[in-house]
């Protein structure tokens, strides 16, 4: 492996990806604010579903050209084993890690809003609105598109500056960069694990806002479709942190995992989804619809608390974390 080729060629696909990326997010951006803008003015309520639709054709696409640069990037990303000279890998990010993390949550809610549209159409406008807000926000804060996999990139091409200095250097920076591509991009675990716990915040979002509109019309029917789609949400999440468990064990040998703040959020939003379908069996008795309401929307407050955790809470499981261990890298390969 060339170090300098490899680095010349996924500089070249980052610049390929600048054009298209640009107007991409520009594109998903406004959409993005007028299906917002859709979901709040009351003139707008015959075009939502269809405005809903057209973010949801925006997201795919997007998704589209996120998955033609990940596969023109696996194929770049070799990792090579310095004492051997043998390659023992490609690096295969996901579609859901990093700044594309935003995207497929809105991917999720608005496609999961376009095919219940139909059977509950009054739920139309708040899960426009969501869709809107988190396509906006993964436009504007995540920036997938022009600023695609800081954290991967940015080790990857710490890993290629130390090979070109060779020694001790290059073998400590292998072994690193084996490490996060064995028992994290390329791990089974990352490929089923998050998207289970995506698809069941796509359902929660749907979930609170049928919860929202039964607090204010008090009609059950809205109650009835809450639990539905929390019920759905909380098999893939539970199926998700149980998938997590042992990945965690694997991958953080020797590090007290447990404390993570996200991993406890998680936890935490889980007991409280627990609490909420235990408490819907007593939904008969007399207020009990008033502590399911309450318990729903402290879930779901929960639920973001849990996502933002992620980006400000230090720990194990914390892209914060991930963000200072870019940083010390870089300034690691600086000074060699």
């Amino acid at each position: 492996m060339d170090p300098l080729a490899t680095f010349n060629a996924i500089a070249q696909l980052k610049a390929g990806l600048g054009p298209i990326g640009s107007a991409l997010q520009m594109v998903v951006a406004t959409v993005g604010v007028l299906t917002m803008a859709a979901a709040l003015v009351p003139a707008a309520r015959p075009y939502r579903a269809t405005v809903l639709g057209s973010l949801a054709a925006v997201l795919v696409a997007g998704e589209c050209v996120l998955a033609w640069f990940h596969w023109q990037l696996y194929w770049a990303m070799v990792v090579v084993d310095p004492a051997t000279g043998l390659v023992s890998g490609h690096v295969a990010a996901p579609l859901w890690i990093e700044s594309e993390k935003l995207h497929v949550w809105a991917l999720l809610v608005a496609v999961m809003g376009v095919l219940m549209r139909r059977q509950r159409s009054e739920l139309l406008a708040g899960v426009t609105f969501f869709a809107g807000f988190l396509a906006v926000g993964g436009a504007l804060i995540g920036q997938p598109f022009t600023n695609p996999l800081p954290s991967l990139i940015s080790q990857y091409v710490g890993y290629l500056k130390a090979m070109s200095v060779g020694g001790q250097v290059a073998a400590q920076a292998f072994y690193g960069m084996e490490s996060a591509r064995q028992f994290y991009y390329n791990a089974w675990f990352m490929w089923v694990h998050p998207p289970l716990l995506f698809f069941s915040y796509g359902a929660f979002v749907i979930s609170f806002v049928a919860t929202v509109r039964m607090i204010a019309e008090r009609h059950s029917s809205f109650e009835t479709t809450a639990y539905r789609w929390a019920r759905l949400g909380y098999l893939s999440l539970t199926a998700g942190m149980l998938l997590g468990l042992p990945w965690a064990l694997m991958s953080w040998q020797g590090e007290a995992w447990w404390w993570s703040g996200k991993v406890n959020m998680s936890i935490m939003m889980w007991v409280l989804y627990t609490a909420y379908l235990h408490a819907r069996l007593y939904l008969r008795t007399n207020g009990m619809w008033k502590a399911v309401a309450i318990i729903a929307v402290i879930s779901f407050a929960i639920l973001v608390l849990t996502y933002v955790a992620t980006y400000v809470v230090p720990g194990a499981h914390s892209y914060a974390a991930a963000e200072t261990g870019r940083a010390l890298a870089a300034l690691a390969g600086g000074g060699a």
